[in-house]
Protein backbone atom coordinates (compact mmCIF):
# COMPACT_ATOMS: atom_id res chain seq x y z
CA UNK A 1 0.00 0.00 0.00
CA UNK A 2 1.35 3.44 -0.94
CA UNK A 3 2.20 6.03 1.51
CA UNK A 4 0.41 9.01 0.72
CA UNK A 5 1.84 12.72 1.23
CA UNK A 6 0.67 16.14 1.08
CA UNK A 7 3.11 18.84 0.54
CA UNK A 8 1.03 21.77 1.87
CA UNK A 9 1.42 25.37 3.53
CA UNK A 10 -1.65 27.92 3.48
CA UNK A 11 0.67 30.53 1.40
CA UNK A 12 1.98 30.52 -2.23
CA UNK A 13 5.49 31.14 -3.58
CA UNK A 14 7.04 28.51 -0.89
CA UNK A 15 7.92 25.79 -3.21
CA UNK A 16 5.10 23.10 -2.63
CA UNK A 17 5.01 22.55 -6.59
CA UNK A 18 8.16 22.72 -7.06
CA UNK A 19 9.28 20.32 -3.70
CA UNK A 20 6.08 18.03 -4.96
CA UNK A 21 7.30 17.54 -8.46
CA UNK A 22 11.11 17.67 -8.21
CA UNK A 23 10.48 14.53 -5.28
CA UNK A 24 8.20 12.67 -7.14
CA UNK A 25 11.02 13.12 -10.24
CA UNK A 26 13.59 11.52 -7.95
CA UNK A 27 11.76 8.95 -6.62
CA UNK A 28 10.78 7.91 -9.95
CA UNK A 29 14.50 8.15 -11.07
CA UNK A 30 15.26 5.45 -8.57
CA UNK A 31 12.43 2.92 -9.86
CA UNK A 32 9.77 3.49 -7.89
CA UNK A 33 6.19 4.09 -8.77
CA UNK A 34 4.78 7.10 -8.13
CA UNK A 35 1.25 8.94 -8.59
CA UNK A 36 1.28 12.78 -8.20
CA UNK A 37 -1.80 14.35 -7.71
CA UNK A 38 -2.25 18.04 -8.51
CA UNK A 39 -4.92 18.97 -6.07
CA UNK A 40 -4.76 22.56 -6.99
CA UNK A 41 -7.17 24.17 -9.32
CA UNK A 42 -4.43 26.46 -11.12
CA UNK A 43 -2.73 23.44 -11.98
CA UNK A 44 0.60 23.84 -11.26
CA UNK A 45 1.82 20.55 -10.83
CA UNK A 46 0.18 19.55 -13.95
CA UNK A 47 2.25 22.02 -16.17
CA UNK A 48 5.26 21.41 -14.23
CA UNK A 49 4.92 17.74 -15.27
CA UNK A 50 4.95 19.35 -18.86
CA UNK A 51 1.02 19.19 -19.24
CA UNK A 52 -1.30 21.86 -21.50
CA UNK A 53 -3.96 22.36 -18.79
CA UNK A 54 -6.32 24.12 -21.20
CA UNK A 55 -5.75 20.59 -23.41
CA UNK A 56 -6.61 18.20 -20.85
CA UNK A 57 -9.26 15.53 -22.02
CA UNK A 58 -10.12 14.59 -18.15
CA UNK A 59 -9.30 15.83 -14.80
CA UNK A 60 -9.53 14.94 -10.76
CA UNK A 61 -13.01 17.22 -11.02
CA UNK A 62 -14.90 14.11 -13.91
CA UNK A 63 -13.33 11.44 -11.15
CA UNK A 64 -15.21 13.36 -7.57
CA UNK A 65 -18.48 13.90 -9.91
CA UNK A 66 -17.92 10.22 -11.48
CA UNK A 67 -18.19 11.67 -14.27
CA UNK A 68 -15.82 9.21 -16.28
CA UNK A 69 -13.22 6.48 -15.03
CA UNK A 70 -9.76 6.82 -13.82
CA UNK A 71 -7.86 5.13 -17.50
CA UNK A 72 -9.56 8.63 -19.05
CA UNK A 73 -8.16 11.07 -16.58
CA UNK A 74 -4.31 9.03 -15.57
CA UNK A 75 -1.62 10.54 -17.77
CA UNK A 76 1.54 8.54 -17.67
CA UNK A 77 4.79 10.43 -17.80
CA UNK A 78 6.92 7.95 -17.94
CA UNK A 79 7.03 4.23 -16.35
CA UNK A 80 7.06 5.00 -13.01
CA UNK A 81 5.67 8.81 -12.82
CA UNK A 82 1.70 9.13 -13.06
CA UNK A 83 -0.36 12.43 -12.86
CA UNK A 84 -4.00 13.12 -11.81
CA UNK A 85 -4.14 16.47 -13.66
CA UNK A 86 -5.97 19.35 -13.03
CA UNK A 87 -7.43 22.62 -14.50
CA UNK A 88 -9.38 26.00 -13.48
CA UNK A 89 -12.70 23.91 -14.22
CA UNK A 90 -12.51 22.73 -10.90
CA UNK A 91 -13.01 25.99 -9.35
CA UNK A 92 -16.23 26.51 -11.65
CA UNK A 93 -18.05 23.54 -10.04
CA UNK A 94 -16.65 23.40 -6.88
CA UNK A 95 -21.06 23.91 -5.55
CA UNK A 96 -21.12 20.46 -7.02
CA UNK A 97 -18.08 19.28 -4.88
CA UNK A 98 -19.47 20.52 -2.16
CA UNK A 99 -23.09 19.55 -1.99
CA UNK A 100 -21.78 16.07 -2.03
CA UNK A 101 -22.73 13.68 1.03
CA UNK A 102 -18.92 13.34 1.79
CA UNK A 103 -17.29 16.08 0.65
CA UNK A 104 -14.05 16.05 2.63
CA UNK A 105 -13.70 12.16 0.82
CA UNK A 106 -13.81 12.39 -2.97
CA UNK A 107 -9.90 12.45 -3.18
CA UNK A 108 -9.84 9.60 -0.88
CA UNK A 109 -12.72 7.47 -2.53
CA UNK A 110 -10.46 8.04 -5.79
CA UNK A 111 -7.60 6.71 -4.36
CA UNK A 112 -8.32 3.85 -2.56
CA UNK A 113 -9.21 1.63 -5.60
CA UNK A 114 -5.53 2.16 -6.75
CA UNK A 115 -3.22 3.12 -4.29
CA UNK A 116 -1.71 -0.43 -3.79
CA UNK A 117 -0.26 0.15 -7.62
CA UNK A 118 2.17 2.85 -6.37
CA UNK A 119 5.00 2.81 -4.12
CA UNK A 120 4.08 6.71 -3.02
CA UNK A 121 1.30 9.08 -4.03
CA UNK A 122 2.08 12.68 -3.87
CA UNK A 123 -0.09 15.30 -3.55
CA UNK A 124 0.18 19.10 -4.41
CA UNK A 125 -2.05 21.44 -1.89
CA UNK A 126 -3.41 24.40 -3.28
CA UNK A 127 -2.27 27.55 -1.06
CA UNK A 128 -5.39 27.65 0.50
CA UNK A 129 -7.24 25.55 3.95
CA UNK A 130 -10.06 25.06 1.93
CA UNK A 131 -12.16 21.97 0.73
CA UNK A 132 -8.91 20.74 -1.92
CA UNK A 133 -6.51 20.83 0.91
CA UNK A 134 -9.39 18.95 3.81
CA UNK A 135 -9.90 16.60 0.78
CA UNK A 136 -5.86 15.63 0.18
CA UNK A 137 -5.42 15.77 4.50
CA UNK A 138 -8.40 13.62 4.44
CA UNK A 139 -6.65 10.83 2.02
CA UNK A 140 -2.81 11.12 3.13
CA UNK A 141 -1.32 9.43 5.69
CA UNK A 142 1.84 11.76 5.99
CA UNK A 143 2.02 15.43 5.66
CA UNK A 144 5.12 17.69 4.70
CA UNK A 145 5.07 20.77 5.67
CA UNK A 146 6.81 23.46 3.26
CA UNK A 147 8.07 26.32 4.79
CA UNK A 148 10.18 29.45 3.17
CA UNK A 149 12.30 30.94 6.05
CA UNK A 150 10.62 34.18 5.97
CA UNK A 151 8.06 36.11 8.03
CA UNK A 152 4.11 35.30 6.03
CA UNK A 153 5.04 31.69 5.48
CA UNK A 154 6.44 31.69 9.66
CA UNK A 155 2.67 32.79 9.92
CA UNK A 156 0.64 30.39 7.98
CA UNK A 157 2.72 27.36 10.01
CA UNK A 158 -0.08 27.58 13.12
CA UNK A 159 -3.29 27.88 11.42
CA UNK A 160 -2.00 25.19 9.32
CA UNK A 161 -0.93 23.00 12.27
CA UNK A 162 -4.66 23.28 13.70
CA UNK A 163 -5.95 22.22 10.74
CA UNK A 164 -3.93 19.37 10.98
CA UNK A 165 -5.05 17.86 14.28
CA UNK A 166 -8.41 18.90 13.53
CA UNK A 167 -8.28 16.85 10.56
CA UNK A 168 -6.54 14.68 12.89
CA UNK A 169 -9.21 13.83 14.95
CA UNK A 170 -12.74 14.03 12.97
CA UNK A 171 -11.25 12.85 9.93
CA UNK A 172 -8.12 10.53 9.57
CA UNK A 173 -6.80 9.39 12.90
CA UNK A 174 -3.83 7.69 11.34
CA UNK A 175 -2.76 11.37 9.35
CA UNK A 176 1.04 11.67 10.48
CA UNK A 177 3.27 14.90 10.37
CA UNK A 178 6.37 13.79 8.59
CA UNK A 179 8.00 16.55 8.76
CA UNK A 180 8.89 20.22 7.66
CA UNK A 181 11.03 21.24 4.29
CA UNK A 182 13.01 24.35 4.12
CA UNK A 183 12.86 25.85 0.83
CA UNK A 184 14.05 28.94 -1.25
CA UNK A 185 16.52 29.61 1.67
CA UNK A 186 19.61 31.70 2.01
CA UNK A 187 21.17 30.77 4.99
CA UNK A 188 23.37 33.70 4.60
CA UNK A 189 20.86 36.01 5.94
CA UNK A 190 20.02 36.28 9.39
CA UNK A 191 16.95 36.56 9.64
CA UNK A 192 16.79 32.96 7.93
CA UNK A 193 18.80 31.52 10.67
CA UNK A 194 16.48 32.81 13.08
CA UNK A 195 13.15 31.37 11.80
CA UNK A 196 14.85 28.15 11.40
CA UNK A 197 15.95 27.77 15.16
CA UNK A 198 12.49 29.02 15.69
CA UNK A 199 10.87 25.90 13.23
CA UNK A 200 13.71 23.58 15.19
CA UNK A 201 12.97 24.48 18.69
CA UNK A 202 8.96 24.22 17.79
CA UNK A 203 9.12 21.02 15.65
CA UNK A 204 12.16 19.47 17.24
CA UNK A 205 13.08 16.46 14.54
CA UNK A 206 10.53 16.93 12.41
CA UNK A 207 12.80 19.85 10.40
CA UNK A 208 15.01 17.90 7.72
CA UNK A 209 18.97 19.12 7.81
CA UNK A 210 18.56 19.45 3.98
CA UNK A 211 17.03 22.74 2.83
CA UNK A 212 16.62 24.46 -0.62
CA UNK A 213 18.53 26.82 -1.81
CA UNK A 214 17.24 29.45 -3.97
CA UNK A 215 18.32 28.44 -7.55
CA UNK A 216 16.94 29.69 -10.85
CA UNK A 217 17.03 26.65 -12.20
CA UNK A 218 14.59 25.25 -10.48
CA UNK A 219 12.07 27.96 -11.81
CA UNK A 220 13.14 28.01 -15.45
CA UNK A 221 12.58 23.76 -15.12
CA UNK A 222 8.75 24.85 -14.19
CA UNK A 223 8.69 26.45 -17.22
CA UNK A 224 9.69 24.13 -19.30
CA UNK A 225 7.61 21.56 -18.11
CA UNK A 226 10.66 19.39 -16.39
CA UNK A 227 12.07 18.74 -13.71
CA UNK A 228 15.52 20.14 -12.05
CA UNK A 229 16.84 16.48 -13.15
CA UNK A 230 15.88 16.46 -16.47
CA UNK A 231 16.93 20.08 -17.37
CA UNK A 232 20.04 20.87 -14.81
CA UNK A 233 21.27 17.64 -13.61
CA UNK A 234 24.83 19.78 -12.78
CA UNK A 235 22.71 22.69 -10.45
CA UNK A 236 22.55 23.09 -7.06
CA UNK A 237 18.76 22.82 -6.81
CA UNK A 238 19.20 19.01 -8.37
CA UNK A 239 21.52 18.55 -5.49
CA UNK A 240 19.48 19.73 -3.05
CA UNK A 241 16.66 18.02 -3.78
CA UNK A 242 18.38 14.77 -3.87
CA UNK A 243 19.48 15.19 -1.08
CA UNK A 244 16.10 16.20 0.60
CA UNK A 245 14.66 13.32 -1.39
CA UNK A 246 17.56 10.69 0.07
CA UNK A 247 16.45 11.96 3.97
CA UNK A 248 12.65 11.37 2.48
CA UNK A 249 13.12 8.17 1.71
CA UNK A 250 14.93 6.65 4.52
CA UNK A 251 12.16 5.82 6.98
CA UNK A 252 9.80 4.97 4.59
CA UNK A 253 8.70 1.73 4.97
CA UNK A 254 7.64 1.07 1.81
CA UNK A 255 10.74 1.68 0.70
CA UNK A 256 12.45 -0.59 2.91
CA UNK A 257 10.49 -3.43 2.44
CA UNK A 258 10.97 -3.07 -1.32
CA UNK A 259 14.66 -3.07 -0.84
CA UNK A 260 14.37 -5.55 1.00
CA UNK A 261 12.63 -7.89 -1.75
CA UNK A 262 15.18 -7.38 -4.16
CA UNK A 263 18.31 -8.01 -2.02
CA UNK A 264 16.59 -11.26 -1.05
CA UNK A 265 15.89 -12.12 -4.95
CA UNK A 266 19.56 -11.61 -5.45
CA UNK A 267 21.13 -13.28 -2.91
CA UNK A 268 19.02 -16.40 -4.30
CA UNK A 269 19.90 -16.22 -7.77
CA UNK A 270 23.01 -18.26 -9.23
CA UNK A 271 26.62 -16.44 -9.35
CA UNK A 272 26.38 -16.07 -13.15
CA UNK A 273 22.84 -14.65 -12.92
CA UNK A 274 23.98 -12.09 -10.42
CA UNK A 275 26.81 -11.06 -12.75
CA UNK A 276 24.74 -10.55 -15.60
CA UNK A 277 22.69 -8.60 -13.74
CA UNK A 278 25.36 -6.31 -11.92
CA UNK A 279 27.01 -6.29 -15.56
CA UNK A 280 23.77 -4.97 -17.32
CA UNK A 281 23.24 -2.55 -14.42
CA UNK A 282 25.58 -0.29 -14.70
CA UNK A 283 25.06 -0.27 -18.50
CA UNK A 284 21.81 1.33 -17.39
CA UNK A 285 22.37 3.53 -14.98
CA UNK A 286 20.25 6.75 -15.70
CA UNK A 287 22.11 9.69 -16.99
CA UNK A 288 21.64 11.78 -13.62
CA UNK A 289 23.33 9.39 -11.58
CA UNK A 290 25.98 8.24 -14.44
CA UNK A 291 26.95 12.47 -14.25
CA UNK A 292 26.77 12.22 -10.33
CA UNK A 293 29.37 9.07 -10.83
CA UNK A 294 31.59 10.35 -12.66
CA UNK A 295 31.80 13.80 -10.07
CA UNK A 296 32.11 11.86 -7.31
CA UNK A 297 33.50 8.44 -7.73
CA UNK A 298 34.48 7.15 -4.41
CA UNK A 299 30.92 8.45 -2.59
CA UNK A 300 28.66 5.54 -1.53
CA UNK A 301 26.44 7.11 -4.05
CA UNK A 302 27.92 5.12 -6.46
CA UNK A 303 27.43 1.68 -4.90
CA UNK A 304 23.47 3.29 -4.51
CA UNK A 305 22.91 4.57 -7.79
CA UNK A 306 24.42 0.61 -9.08
CA UNK A 307 22.30 -0.91 -6.53
CA UNK A 308 19.20 0.90 -7.23
CA UNK A 309 19.62 0.04 -11.37
CA UNK A 310 19.96 -3.65 -10.19
CA UNK A 311 16.92 -3.21 -8.49
CA UNK A 312 14.99 -2.32 -11.58
CA UNK A 313 16.28 -5.19 -13.44
CA UNK A 314 14.93 -7.69 -10.90
CA UNK A 315 11.87 -6.14 -11.15
CA UNK A 316 11.67 -6.87 -14.57
CA UNK A 317 12.13 -10.71 -13.52
CA UNK A 318 10.55 -10.66 -10.61
CA UNK A 319 7.44 -8.11 -9.94
CA UNK A 320 7.72 -6.65 -6.07
CA UNK A 321 4.47 -7.50 -5.72
CA UNK A 322 3.82 -10.76 -7.03
CA UNK A 323 6.47 -11.70 -4.46
CA UNK A 324 5.58 -10.16 -1.07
Amino acid sequence: MAKIVSFIIPKGGCGKTTTSVNLAAYIGIQGYKVLAVDMDPQGNMTQHLGYDTEALQGTLLNLFLKETDIDNVLLKKDENIHLLPNNYDTIKRIGELESHYTPAYLLRDVLYPIKDNYDFIIIDCPPSLGLFSINALAASTDIMLVVAPEFFPMKAIKPLYQEYQEIKEKLNLSLNLKGVVLTMADMRLRHSREIVEIIRTNFKKKLYSTYIRINVALKEAASYGMSIFEYEPKSSGAIDYTLFAEEFLRDFAPAKKKRDYYEKIFQELKEKERTDILKLAKEKINSYNKFVISELPEREIVKQAVLIERNKQIEKLFPYRQGV
